[in-house]
């Protein structure tokens, strides 16, 4: 699909364009109309435009898709201004457009990588869609941006929809390169030898069990000056997860391939970042494995060394994605960051605790926090705060080891935040840094107005973040 823009009134363009209105009036809602001279419009009642919020208005945007694609229309017009809505107006044209551009592109999207074409009469495809009456330069600023970040969030999706037998690690550093081959992001993949010299153990730990070799992807943008320190994203790329020993129980692993979807985000992010041109310097990182069931798989009881020097015991083989990011955290120490940031898909638990509305987030941070709440509104990636007190280490020691990877005392209770206080040991320190767990976001709900499966999240947030550093 197409977003075009045109200096006319939106009365004015080809009869092949079925006109959008949009109008208050809840009897309006969802109808198609064909005037005498054979134009079509589609009417669409959204309600009191003073009640219509940011997140209503992503929805809305959202709907004009799924509508045009229910009534098979190929072109389609639309004239929409911040002016429409009373609270829209202080975000400014250029976020406007840019959140219009961004949701369209999302709600077009479809994953069919797998899908056989179907032979006989087809349905129309939405080919275009025309903003009509001009655009400033600030809107047609945002226009072009929100074309730029969701096509990297389009791009996410595709990579987390895929297989875990067509994405494994070395497959997920494949899609990195592919996806970043036009920008100017240089592309350093560690193998298992390499990670043995760099002592990352852990990592190596939870890709033990299978035959794919685990890997340490670093994409690097030099956008800003020499001296600036860079913004660091990490993310884990858990290309199937069974659990391993400690394996899955059934109906809650067919999903698993979706388990480097925080990895996937840091590949989209890294894409737009370098696409728009950010004149900031950002590393992205994903730690690459597979955590499979197998005789040379990671026991429960094993105890490993991390690369900061740290011992850990593995109470729960599922609890693997904090291993992996605890080497990749320690990793990121030699950029001399200025901010790490690491997305994870790491519990089961913080659904428990959020729903599917928001990504939690952990950091001793309390600044950060406040931007990765007020960013998430803005981008549209929503995050919610949960606690890293001091309290929160202590069931972690081990009596063996000096950390565990989950509570000693196999407490149900915390899961998430329990993730958060792991990994707080292995961020460097005198950095500000937080972790986002992605979980409840990972795959779209019907309320989102999405196709199913991944959301591309949080791209649109570790975006906004890098333009706002």
């Amino acid at each position: 699909m197409r977003l075009t823009s045109t200096e006319k009134d939106i009365s004015k363009v080809a009869k092949k364009y079925c006109r959008l209105v949009v109008s208050e009036d809840p009897a309006s809602n969802h109808r198609l109309v064909e005037a005498a001279d054979g134009t079509l419009s589609y009417k669409m009642g959204v309600g009191k435009y003073k009640d219509v919020t940011p997140r209503k208005f992503r929805l809305l945007v959202r709907s004009i898709v799924r509508a045009a694609k229910a009534h098979q229309v190929e072109y389609l017009a639309v004239q929409l201004s911040n002016s429409l809505f009373p609270q829209l107006q202080e975000y400014g044209e250029r976020w406007v457009l840019r959140t219009i551009a961004e949701n369209l592109l999302l709600a077009n999207y479809e994953f069919t990588k797998y899908k056989t074409k179907k032979t006989g009469k087809q349905a129309k495809e939405l080919k275009e869609i025309c903003f009509c009456n001009g655009l400033n330069k600030e809107a047609k600023r945002g226009f072009v941006e929100g074309q730029v970040v969701a096509a990297a969030a389009n791009t996410t999706r595709d990579i987390a929809n895929t297989s875990g037998a067509d994405m494994s690690p070395r497959q997920l550093a494949a899609a990195a390169k592919k996806t970043l081959k036009a920008t100017s992001v240089k592309i350093k993949v560690h193998n298992e030898a390499e990670l043995k010299k760099l002592k990352a153990n852990l990592l190596l730990a939870v890709g033990q069990g299978t035959k794919e070799p685990t890997q340490l992807i670093t994409m690097s943008y030099m956008g800003g000056k020499k001296a600036e320190r860079p913004l660091v994203l990490v993310g884990k790329g858990i290309t199937y997860d069974t659990g391993g020993l400690n394996v899955k129980p059934s109906g809650a692993m067919h999903d698993m391939h979706l388990d480097m979807s925080g990895g996937a985000a840091v590949i989209g992010a890294m894409q737009a970042i370098a696409k728009l041109k950010l004149k900031k310097n950002v590393i992205g990182i994903v730690a690459a494995a597979e955590n499979a069931v197998s005789a040379e798989a990671m026991r429960a009881g094993d105890i490993f060394t991390a690369m900061n020097g740290k011992t850990v015991e593995v109470l729960h083989t599922d609890a693997e994605g904090r291993l992996a990011l605890a080497d990749a955290l320690t990793y990121s120490e030699r950029f001399n960051p200025k901010m790490i940031i690491d997305v994870a898909t790491l519990t089961g638990a913080s659904l428990v605790a959020l729903g599917q509305q928001a990504h939690a987030i952990m950091t001793p941070d309390e600044e950060l926090q406040r931007l990765l709440i007020d960013l998430g509104e803005e981008s549209g990636d929503y995050t919610w705060p949960l606690p890293v007190w001091e309290e929160y280490q202590k069931p972690l020691k081990s009596t063996r080891a000096d950390l565990a990877n989950i509570a000693t005392n196999f407490s149900r209770f915390g899961g998430t935040i329990e993730g958060g206080a792991f990994l707080q040991n292995f961020a460097p320190k005198n950095v500000p840094w937080a972790h986002i767990d992605m979980a409840p976001r990972m795959e779209a709900t019907a309320e989102d107005k999405l196709a199913k499966g991944a959301t591309g999240e949080p791209v649109r947030l570790l975006v906004t973040l890098a333009e706002a550093l």
